[in-house]
């Protein structure tokens, strides 16, 4: 394999990941659909060295991303806790009122 066919593989890579956190990133709260998020394969050549920096900087980019994700988890966690704290419709077969004088 070339170095340029190496160059190539990692940048498509590079690439994909950048994309995936971006999404994160640029997605409402609470709205990153990080299902469509597919499993990735490393290269099997090392990273070329012209491309540390590039990896520097989606490395960063996926740490900004694992951070919104688990901020927004954290606020759906929350906001399931206040939902749960709602009563139930009553049946529309139980009494709406009780008479108390009789």
């Amino acid at each position: 394999m070339s170095i340029d066919d190496v160059t190539a593989e990692w940048t498509d890579l590079l690439d994909r990941l950048e994309l995936d956190a971006d999404r994160i990133l640029t997605a409402a709260p609470g709205t990153a659909d990080t299902a469509v998020i597919g499993p990735w394969t490393p290269p099997s050549a090392p990273l070329p060295p012209a491309l540390a920096d590039r990896a520097r900087h989606v490395i960063e980019r996926q740490r900004l991303a694992m951070e919104r994700a688990r901020t927004d988890l954290d606020d759906l966690r929350q906001h399931l806790v206040v939902v749960d704290r709602i009563p139930g419709i009553r049946r529309p077969d139980a009494p709406a009122f009780l008479d108390v004088d009789g």
